[in-house]
């Protein structure tokens, strides 16, 4: 069985920017879909603190009014 080899020269062209919008849409929808539930996660969990504060905040003010109250107020038992 004889083996031809040929060296022809082909040309093909070959174009190198095709598949770089492609690859561009597609990193960013990865990204997307990583980065949202991160992004909500940490949004969910910074409100959650934001709130704790506030709360916290509303019941040192309570206990000063309290506090003031309990001063300013006279219980006599005749």
């Amino acid at each position: 069985m004889p083996h031809d080899f040929s060296t022809q020269s082909t040309t093909h062209s070959v174009n190198n920017h095709s598949g770089g919008s492609t690859t561009y849409a597609n990193n960013l929808i990865g990204f997307s879909i990583i980065s949202f539930p991160l992004f909500l996660v940490l949004g969910i969990i910074t409100y959650k603190k934001y709130r704790a504060a506030v709360f916290r905040r509303r019941i040192a003010t309570l206990e000063k009014l309290w506090l003031i109250d309990i001063k300013n107020s006279t219980y006599r038992q005749d």
